[in-house]
C-alpha cells in the first residue's frame, strides 16, 4: 500500500537524519509506518523498542534485517541473571524470613503496628513490611531515580494520614534498601525479577550498538528506559505513540513522547487517518479527545463499516477493574457461555485470597488490601471511596469467594471462547469485531466545593483506549454520561 500523505512526511522527516516524535492515533498505521521508515534507508542498522515480547517476536518477522527488534528487558538481560529469575516463587513470607527483617529493623519481641483510616491499628508483620519494601524497589525500578527515596513507598489504601505513613517509612525503607544491596549481591537471597536487573542496566549507562533508535508505545514508557534511550546522543531516536492512551502513569510509566519533545527538541508529527474502524467508531473516539482535549482528531477509514449502538452478542466486554471484570466472567459462566479473560485468572485469585485472609482474621500482604486490619475495615471503606473496592466487596460478600475461585478456574482459552473479558488496561494494543463497554465505567461524582463534574484525564484517556478497541461494532452506552463532564483534572 503506498504511504498516506502522513506517512510521506514521517519518512521524509527521518531522511533529514534528525530525531522525530510520531503522534499516532488508535490504529492509524503506527507499525506500518516504522516499517516504512526502516525500508528506506537499508545501510543504517536500527532497534526497535518494543511494548512488550509478543509486538517484538511480530516485529522480527515483517521488519528488515537491519532492524534489532527487542523489548527494553531483552536488550537488558544478560544470562548470568538465569540463576536468580529461575529461582522458586518466593512470597512475601520467604523473602521476608530469608532476608531476616526483623533482625534488620532490630525488632524483638512484639510485632510493630500502625494506625490505621478505619478500624484498630494494623500490626506490621514481617510479610507485609516485606510487600511494601518489594512493592517499593518496584516503583524505584521504574523511574529514573539513581536511589530509592521515601516518595517509592506505594501509598496504601486505609493508611493514608500522615502519621501511619510516618511509621510506614520508617519500617519500610530500612528493609527495602537491604532488598535491594541483596538483590545485586551474586550470593543474594531473593528472588531476581525482570524489572531489577534492567534498573541495573539503566544504572550501569549502557549505550547501544545502533545508529537508530525506534521507541515505539512511548506514551506509556518507564522512565528508566525513556532515559536510557535519551542518552544514546550518537543515534537518532524516532518515538512513536500516542499521548491519548497514556493510561499507565499510576505504575509509573511516562510520557516519553512529551519528554523527547522537551528535551530533544524532536518535532512533533501527526497520524491520524485509521485503518481500524470506519467514521461513526471514529466519532465516539473523537467526543473523547475532546473530553481531555488531546490536540489529536482521528478520520475513519470510509471502506470500514462500523456502528455505534446496542450490541447484544459482543465478541468482547471490557471493564474498568479487576472486580467488574470477574462479575462478568461469572454472569456469562452461568449463562453456559465458554468465557476466556484477558491476562488469566491470577489476578482475581489473589483477591479472592486475600479477602479469605481478611475474613478469617489474618492479615494480607496483597498491594489493594494489606492497608486493613480485617474484612470488616475493607467494607467500611469501600462505601466511603465508591470506586472498584466497593465493586470487589459487593461481588465477594454476594458470592464468597468459593465460586469466584471456582470461575477463574474455569476460564478457556481466548481461541475456545465465546466470550472474551478484559479491563481495558489489559485491552491495550488488541481489537476485536464487536466490544460492550462494561457498566463498572461509573460517572463521577460532582465536585462537592466547584458542583462541576470533574474527570482525572487518565481515566478520559481508558475511556479512549476502550472504545477504539471496536473495529465494526461498538456499544458504548456505558458512557452516556460523558456530557456532563464540565471539566477534567490531573
Amino acid at each position: 500500500m503506498d504511504p498516506t500523505p502522513e506517512q510521506r512526511d514521517a519518512i521524509d522527516t527521518y531522511g533529514d537524519g534528525i530525531d522525530l516524535v510520531l503522534q499516532a492515533g488508535a490504529g492509524c498505521g503506527k507499525s506500518s509506518t516504522l516499517k516504512m521508515i526502516a525500508k528506506s534507508d537499508p545501510r543504517r542498522n536500527m532497534a526497535y523498542v518494543a511494548y512488550n515480547k509478543a509486538i517484538a517476536a511480530d516485529a522480527s518477522r515483517s521488519f528488515p534485517a537491519t532492524v534489532l527488534c527487542k523489548t527494553g528487558h531483552a536488550l537488558a538481560f544478560d544470562p548470568r541473571h538465569l540463576p536468580r529469575l529461575n529461582m522458586p516463587r518466593q512470597t512475601a513470607h520467604a523473602a521476608a524470613q530469608a532476608l531476616d527483617v526483623k533482625r534488620i529493623l532490630g525488632i524483638i519481641g512484639s510485632t510493630p503496628s500502625i494506625p490505621t483510616d478505619v478500624g484498630p491499628r494494623k500490626p506490621m508483620t514481617g510479610k507485609i513490611i516485606m510487600r511494601a519494601a518489594l512493592d517499593t524497589i518496584e516503583r524505584w525500578c521504574h523511574s529514573s531515580d539513581p536511589e530509592i527515596r521515601k516518595w517509592h513507598v506505594p501509598q496504601y489504601d486505609g493508611l493514608t494520614g500522615e502519621q501511619p505513613r510516618t511509621e510506614l517509612l520508617a519500617l519500610v525503607l530500612p528493609v527495602a534498601l537491604a532488598a535491594w544491596a541483596d538483590l545485586t549481591d551474586e550470593t543474594g537471597v531473593l528472588k531476581l525479577s525482570h524489572d531489577h536487573y534492567l534498573k541495573m542496566w539503566a544504572l550501569s549507562g549502557p549505550k547501544l550498538q545502533t545508529d537508530v533508535v525506534l521507541l515505539d508505545e512511548a506514551q506509556d514508557t518507564n522512565d528508566v528506559l525513556s532515559a536510557v534511550l535519551l542518552d544514546q546522543d550518537h543515534a537518532q531516536r524516532i518515538a512513536v505513540g500516542d499521548s491519548a492512551q497514556q493510561i499507565y502513569s499510576w505504575r509509573g510509566a511516562n510520557d516519553a513522547l512529551a519528554r523527547f519533545v522537551r528535551e530533544l527538541g524532536a518535532p512533533e508529527l501527526t497520524l491520524s487517518q485509521s485503518f481500524r474502524f470506519g467514521p461513526a467508531i471514529a466519532a465516539e473516539a473523537n467526543r473523547w479527545l475532546r473530553v481531555i482535549d488531546a490536540p489529536l482528531r482521528l478520520t475513519g477509514y470510509d471502506q470500514a463499516d462500523s456502528t455505534v449502538g446496542p450490541v447484544a452478542n459482543p465478541d468482547a466486554i471490557l471493564c474498568r477493574s479487576n472486580s467488574g471484570a470477574m462479575g462478568i466472567v461469572m454472569e456469562g459462566l452461568a449463562a453456559g457461555r465458554s468465557v476466556a479473560l484477558v491476562g488469566g485468572g491470577g489476578d482475581i485469585k489473589s483477591l479472592a485470597w486475600a479477602a479469605e485472609a481478611l475474613q478469617s482474621g489474618q492479615p494480607t500482604d496483597h498491594p489493594e488490601l494489606m492497608g486493613f486490619p480485617s474484612w470488616d475495615a475493607v467494607c467500611e471503606y469501600a462505601e466511603e471511596e465508591d470506586g472498584s473496592l466497593k465493586v470487589l466487596v459487593k461481588l465477594i460478600n454476594e458470592h464468597g469467594t468459593g465460586p469466584i475461585l471456582a470461575a477463574a478456574d474455569a476460564l478457556v482459552a481466548e481461541n475456545r471462547a465465546e466470550l472474551v473479558v478484559s479491563t481495558a488496561h489489559k485491552a491495550k494494543g488488541r481489537e476485536w469485531p464487536a466490544v460492550r463497554i462494561h457498566s463498572d465505567f461509573r460517572a463521577p461524582k460532582p465536585d462537592p466545593k466547584s458542583g462541576h463534574i470533574l474527570l482525572p484525564r487518565e481515566e478520559g484517556r481508558l475511556a479512549y483506549v476502550a472504545v477504539t478497541r471496536a473495529r465494526q461494532r461498538l456499544d458504548a452506552e456505558a458512557f452516556a454520561w460523558v456530557d456532563t463532564i464540565t471539566a477534567v483534572s490531573g
